[in-house]
């Protein structure tokens, strides 16, 4: 048993061998919390195999996001949830490098590249029509990403469909949003997975041979990719690259397009903050909204836009906080400390304490001043409400984030005419892991607005 020492409460009910696994499939926010009613912030819960000591309380949250890396690694947990899915040839890229892609010189290329993607994506829409907010903002960052990890080639015809079609196939997002699908790739080993990635590779390879027979050179991730990796063979430096590609397109297309068309649907289901941010990028714009949306300064001045943005994030947040311990540790407790053993997991689900708390069941982007929680919002802990996480486990990538949100939605509410064509969204019940997905579709009626 890896959990040592006195023990805190135990999940009770569950069946043998599969413990609390179905009620937590069917809906894992209501199961934790209805747990934690029950057992209080600290309690174990064993789901087919696995323990997890899961904490909710201030002290157990502080100590789990203040574990060591080297201790109880996030790393770790995160490839044994995302094994679950891919195949192991991805797994074995470097997520590594995903840590040292945001400083302030890169971030002026990817703004370059977000808002050319913005302009693919619109005009693709043409003058007027429909679209689903979710699969409409899905596109788009699949645009953003490739662009930005894999070149303009890879955003554009006919590259940019068959690209996202490889990446569907072992894309974790479906088993975190309907964690049942997980059995169909059990029953197949993986094989369209794996084959998936073999196409990209080929696809990827094909790209970068067209540039080197015309002498091309673009500055951007794939050649720097292709720098990287120049000392193997080349069928092994296009499988590098194609991991890597990949890599970084998953943890960047995870949480930012759901959370891209949740700002969208909270702004077109709330007028009066719609009106309020486009005022806002009309007064910080001079006038011309879309001349802010290319400068880091400007960007970081439309602070009604995060605070939505965040809110947005901040309801629709499933994520499971999870870490693998790697080396004997303790976690500090409300309950008191706990000695940990290799093999142990520490958890928390976000989506059980971030609308747990005094006016943070409702809609409100006051909550947040300048991208954090608000002084006056009344939490036992900063840990209690979490968006991007926390201190030396914070997503490095919230900037790129909140900068691709920012020019999104600011240039589509200045270039179109949109009306919400539902009555309200929710998140799926079922769904754990990412920010959540709408329940049901969220069509938005469009017209270009004329000059």
């Amino acid at each position: 048993m890896p959990i040592e020492g006195s023990l805190p409460p135990r999940a009770a009910g569950g069946l043998p061998v599969l413990g609390h696994l179905l009620p937590f499939l069917r809906n894992p926010t209501a199961c934790l919390a209805t747990l934690r009613a029950k057992h209080g912030d600290t309690f174990l819960v064993d789901l087919i195999g696995f323990r997890l000591l899961f904490v909710f309380g201030p002290i157990g949250l502080r100590s789990l996001y203040g574990l060591a890396e080297e201790d109880a690694s996030f790393g770790e947990a995160t490839r044994t949830l995302l094994g679950l899915k891919l195949p192991p040839e991805l797994q074995a890229g470097d997520l590594t490098v995903f840590q040292h892609l945001f400083n302030r010189e890169r971030m002026e290329s990817y703004l370059g590249h977000v808002n050319a993607a913005v302009d693919d994506a619109l005009a693709e829409l043409g003058d007027g029509g429909t679209f689903e907010a979710f699969a409409h903002m899905k596109r788009l960052v699949h645009r953003i990403g490739f662009r930005c990890w894999a070149g303009r080639e890879a955003a554009s015809p006919p590259y940019l469909d068959q690209l996202i079609a490889c990446f569907e196939r072992f894309d974790p997002e479906e088993v975190f949003v309907r964690p049942s699908a997980l059995f169909v790739t059990i029953l197949t080993r993986k094989a369209p997975e794996r084959r998936a990635l073999r196409r990209a590779a080929a696809i990827l390879d094909e790209i970068w041979a067209a540039r080197e027979r015309s002498g091309a050179r673009e500055g951007d991730m794939l050649e720097q990719l292709h720098t990287l990796f120049a000392a193997d063979p080349p069928a092994a430096r296009a499988e590098r690259v194609a991991k890597n590609v990949m890599i970084l397109h998953l943890a960047s297309l995870a949480n930012l397009y759901a959370s891209l068309a949740w700002t969208l649907v909270n702004l077109l289901q709330f007028p009066e903050h719609r009106a309020a941010v486009e005022g806002e990028a009309a007064a910080i714009g001079g006038g011309n909204p879309n001349g802010l949306v290319r400068d880091q300064r400007a960007l970081a001045e439309l602070v009604l836009l995060e605070s939505c943005a965040m809110e947005s994030i901040r309801l629709a947040q499933r994520s499971l906080t999870l870490r693998k311990v790697m080396r004997p540790c303790s976690v500090e407790t409300d309950l008191g400390a706990f000695a940990l053993e290799p093999g142990a997991y520490v958890a928390t689900l976000l989506s059980v304490s971030n609308a747990a708390y005094d006016t943070l069941g409702r809609f409100d982007p006051r909550h947040y001043e300048r991208g954090r929680l608000a002084d006056h919002v009344r939490v036992p802990a900063k840990e209690a409400v979490s968006t991007f996480g926390h201190g030396r486990h914070a997503c490095v990538g919230e900037r790129f984030a909140m900068s691709a949100i920012k020019i999104a939605i600011v240039r589509y509410l200045d270039a179109l005419d949109l009306q919400p064509g539902f009555a309200r969204a929710a998140a799926p019940t079922g769904q754990m892991g990412a920010v959540a997905r709408s329940a049901a579709p969220c069509p938005v009626r469009y017209a270009r607005k004329r000059s």
